[in-house]
């Protein structure tokens, strides 16, 4: 469910880029939602397979390891929390 929320996040922002409309908001509301709804997801994975969760010969510690960075890079989620406030007029 949260997987596919955050994929129609992701489409509402690209259709409105396609389209020639504002999307800032939107691509920062999508990037934040879908960063932490991976990371969500790896930390439960991680949960279900106990200590074979960080052990690096299994999937899920890689998968934990790549969502955390999407929070980090390419715009911190607090970077993504300004843009959105800004562009809800909440901040200067």
């Amino acid at each position: 469910m949260k997987a596919h929320t955050a994929r129609l996040a992701w489409r509402d922002a690209a259709s409105r880029l396609v389209a020639g409309e504002p999307f800032k908001k939107e691509a920062a509301l999508a990037k934040l939602y879908s960063s932490t709804v991976a990371v969500d997801n790896a930390r439960e994975a991680t949960q279900v397979h106990g200590g074979y969760g960080f052990m690096n010969e299994y999937p899920v510690a890689r998968m934990w390891r790549d969502s955390k960075i999407l929070e980090i890079g390419e715009g911190t989620s607090e970077v993504q929390r300004m843009l959105i406030a800004r562009e809800l007029g909440l901040v200067g």
